[in-house]
């Protein structure tokens, strides 16, 4: 009977072809079975257990906080196996090797500097000077002129010039008395600073030529404390607040009047210090306002007289006129040989004032 595969009759060629491929493959299955069955039976009982790897991740920094409490310690790691492998690590960064630096060129070593002067006290600026009231409206320099009699000289009829010169700015002032025809009469000068009370005299002279003699009186404000100089002089004395020199005085009590004007009523005393060769007293009552006729015109003007007493060798009288911001339009003094010297003013502020005749006059060709 002849060979059959899947009810299909072969021929025996074909047969012989299908046993052999039959062989070859039964023949290649039994090898592969062969070699998992020995690869089976290498494997340890311990690598069939799964095991578990453990991997930490990095966490990134926390952004800097503006005002953080105190940090918390870190956490200890969490300890690991011996066996549980570990991220390989990145191989460091090649460090570049330092490089030296060129040596610098020595420098010689400069000079010790001598020591240091201590700074200089802060220059403090000169504090503003407090003015008498009714000082800022005098011009800062003039000159007002008397005609004048002296009843020594009977028949001589005088010019006296006063020039002043006042700087608000610092305070100071200087007047200058002196009769100019004939000269020599009578020289009074007065020097000192401008206060909130008024004037305050620091040095007077006084001078007459005619008879050789001078006066010198030196006020020392800070030891309120003033020395004489001269023939007759005193000794040194204490003075107040408001002290005033024979020349000063008739200046101060312009602005005095013009700053209290109810204090130069009639009937009102006024007393002050006046320094000469020694300090008195000049008490001065006011009598009442009086005509002055100075050129061709009458000035009203209140009089204001100092008698003589025990007390008082020298009588004084001045004439103050308010319609003049209390300008003296006439002085008289009366020295204890009853000798009398009467100042009227020669002209009024404001006009023009007579001619100094110790001044050549310029002759024109």
């Amino acid at each position: 009977m002849p060979p059959t595969f899947l009810g299909q009759s072969l021929r025996p060629a074909t047969a012989w072809r299908i046993a052999t491929v039959l062989i070859v493959v039964i023949g290649l299955h039994a090898y592969g079975l062969y070699e998992v069955a020995a690869g089976l039976s290498t494997l340890k009982p311990e690598d069939i257990t799964q095991r578990t790897l453990a991997v930490s991740l990095i966490t990134p920094p926390a952004p800097p906080a503006a005002a953080a409490p105190t940090a918390a310690p870190p956490r200890p790691p969490r300890p690991r196996s011996a066996s549980a492998p570990s991220l390989p690590s990145a191989a460091p960064a090649p460090v570049p090797a330092p490089v030296e630096p060129e040596p610098l060129p020595r420098q010689e070593e400069p000079a010790p500097e001598p020591p240091a002067e201590p700074p200089a006290p802060p220059v403090l600026e000169p504090e503003q000077p407090r003015l008498p009231p009714g000082v800022e409206d005098v011009p800062q320099n003039g000159r007002i002129a008397y005609r004048t009699t002296y009843t020594r000289l009977r028949g001589i009829r005088a010019m006296t010039f006063v020039d002043w010169t006042v700087d608000v700015a610092r305070g100071r002032y200087e007047l200058w008395l002196r009769v100019v025809d004939p000269a020599g009469l009578l020289d009074l000068k007065s020097s000192g600073s401008l206060q909130a009370f008024g004037i305050a005299p620091e040095k007077y002279v006084e001078h007459i030529e005619v008879a050789r003699r001078e006066l010198r009186a030196e006020f020392d404000w800070t030891t309120r404390v003033v020395q004489f100089t001269g023939r007759g002089a005193g000794p040194p004395a204490g003075f107040l607040e408001g002290v005033q020199d024979p020349l000063s005085l008739q200046f101060h009590m312009p602005l005095l009047a013009q700053a209290y004007p109810s204090r130069f009523t009639p009937g009102a005393e006024i007393s002050f210090q006046v320094a000469r060769r020694g300090i008195e007293t000049y008490v001065f009552r006011a009598v009442d306002f009086e005509p002055v006729r100075i050129g061709d015109r009458e000035v009203r003007a209140l009089k204001l007289d100092r008698q003589r007493s025990p007390d008082a060798t020298r009588r004084v009288e001045l004439w103050m006129a308010p319609e003049y911001q209390w300008l003296p339009v006439r002085l008289r003094f009366t020295d204890t040989n009853n000798e009398v010297w009467d100042s009227v003013l020669a002209a009024l502020p404001g006009e023009e004032q007579p001619p100094d005749p110790t001044k050549e006059e310029i002759i024109k060709p």
